[in-house]
């Protein structure tokens, strides 16, 4: 299976990218890449265009679900994260990145990285539905925020569950920010879904780092979710996650 990562670049730049071995995509419409993940730091340009920052998660993206108390009616209500595992972190400068490996140590998807993204935008549609058709969020406003953002909501009460507590205070249900047999209570409470993926994908979330991020997996409740419609495998393409496939 060949791997691939899909950039966004400019006409008046293809010439470029073709020349360092990029490939044009006539169903997606946009330059992919299909090399060792070594050379990936060739095509920083159009990887650090908007950012001195990048992560391309591989090989899984995760769920992560949990029941928190509402802030405003007390009952217990549904929430949900997102997750990546292993990626690649492309940084500094186009004209002199570095690039960083983040593998598991022992074996794939050892290890889960909360992370979130208050746009719709920066979620794959196809992983955009499942969260919309299975739980409780949409984008709505936020007196916090000062405007709209995608959020959880209690399944009560209606009341927006604050995207900054959920995702980074460590008393959230969802954080791995714990110690002990606190860590291990709170993490086999939650259940953890991988969606195996067949491309490399470049995510502009808010991801999340905690020296206990092995524990989702060690302790939760691991389903996996299969999103492609394609037979005979269970890896979702960029295609399927971003409804690309002809019909």
């Amino acid at each position: 299976m060949t791997i691939r990562l899909f950039l966004d670049v400019p006409y008046s730049e293809k010439d470029e990218a073709k020349q360092l071995g990029a490939k044009w995509n006539r169903v997606v419409r946009k330059w992919y890449i299909d090399t060792e993940r070594e050379n990936y730091i060739k095509f920083s340009k159009w990887l650090l265009k908007d950012s001195d920052d990048v992560m391309i998660a591989t090989d899984y993206l995760y769920i992560i679900e949990g029941k928190t108390e509402c802030w405003k009616c007390h009952q217990l209500t549904t929430v949900v994260g997102l997750g990546i595992g292993e990626y690649v972190h492309v940084y500094g400068e186009p004209d002199a990145a570095g690039i960083e490996f983040v593998e598991d140590s022992t074996s794939p998807g050892e290890q889960v990285h909360l992370s979130w993204s208050d746009k719709e935008d920066n979620i794959p549609p196809k992983i955009l539905s499942y969260l919309k058709n299975n739980y409780f969020v949409k984008t709505m406003y936020s007196k916090t925020v000062g405007g709209n953002c995608f959020a959880n909501y209690c399944q009560h009460c209606g009341a927006l569950q604050g995207n900054y507590f959920l995702f980074n205070e460590p008393d959230s249900v969802l954080s791995s920010f714990a110690f002990g047999t606190q860590l291990k209570q709170r993490m086999s409470k939650l259940t953890i879904k991988l969606i195996p993926i067949e491309d490399d994908l470049i995510l502009n979330w808010n991801v999340g780092m905690c020296d206990n991020d092995f524990a989702y997996l060690k302790y939760g409740t691991k389903k996996y979710l299969t999103l492609s419609t394609t037979a005979d495998t269970e890896f979702t393409s960029y295609e399927e996650l971003y409804g690309l496939l002809k019909q």
